[in-house]
């Protein structure tokens, strides 16, 4: 036997509906607004969300997250971390609660000075600024990186990244600076050189290997053509024509017929290979 359920039962639960509807594609609006850089329009909306009183807990969550990475990427760092640390408290099972929780330990290592943002007591700041006047140093941690395997270091931050974060954005970007970490580099005047410049043997390997790791990936990276290119270049610095020449083809063949700039280039390279 059914039973009646009150109207205004009926009307409650309609515009609760509505409400947690709303929500989520405010949510997603601001997704939008920050992808195309609007960040102040993007944060006016979360922060509407956040303080919403029918917004579910599950939108609420998801507003706080995205308003902690807009406040990182713009450098306030202490606001990302009061953002997050109220993520984690207020809703511990959400996905985003999960993913952050594990990862502000290591976020709150990086928050290397005070922010006059977070400093409400103008007398306070008014301190703090005298004695920055007086203050020559930037109030930034240094650490002496000499004798230390930088390039393995850095590695190992990148692949956390590959592995946390797969087919991810993050990802991808991690697998570009990996690379170029890979790659290496020589410091200006007497500095020491780093990855393949400095050792080609042990380098090399790593480098196609996560070059294919990368291309398996993301296959349509905007960045595979430059990296083919950086490895041609590597052999051919080492007088290892057959390879050079291989890898030259190979970003003429991945160009499809199209004249970019590395197939232009590439194509020139083959003229001249050996010297």
């Amino acid at each position: 036997m059914f039973k009646k359920v009150p109207l205004f039962l009926c009307v409650v639960f309609y515009v609760g509906q509505l409400a947690s509807c709303a929500a989520g594609q405010s949510v997603e609006l601001a997704k939008d607004y920050y992808q195309h850089s609007l960040n102040d329009r993007a944060k006016d909306i979360l922060i509407t969300v956040v303080h919403g009183s029918n917004t579910t807990p599950a939108n609420k969550a998801k507003a706080l997250y995205l308003l902690g990475q807009i406040s990182f990427d713009e450098g306030h760092i202490k606001v990302a971390l009061l953002d997050w640390q109220s993520l984690v408290n207020e809703y511990p099972q959400t996905i985003e609660a999960k993913e952050i929780g594990a990862r502000l330990a290591q976020l709150n290592e990086i928050v290397t000075k005070v922010s006059d943002a977070n400093i409400t007591s103008a007398v306070a700041r008014s301190y703090i600024s005298n004695g920055d006047f007086w203050s020559r140093g930037d109030r930034k941690f240094l650490i002496d990186s000499s004798w230390l395997p930088e390039v393995d270091l850095a590695v190992e931050w990148y692949d956390r990244v590959i592995k946390e974060f797969p087919g991810s954005d993050a990802a991808e970007l991690a697998y570009e600076r990996k690379l170029f970490a890979l790659l290496g580099w020589k410091e200006l005047g007497d500095g020491g050189t780093y990855g393949l410049q400095n050792d080609y043997k042990k380098y090399l390997p790593q480098v196609l290997e996560t070059f294919a790791s990368l291309e398996s990936a993301f296959p349509k990276g905007s960045s595979l053509q430059a990296f083919r290119y950086q490895i041609a270049q590597a052999y051919w610095a080492h007088r290892d024509w057959a390879n050079a020449r291989l890898w030259l083809q190979k970003i003429i063949d991945k160009g499809n017929g199209e004249n970019t700039f590395y197939t232009e280039t590439a194509k020139a390279r083959l003229q001249k290979v050996e010297y």
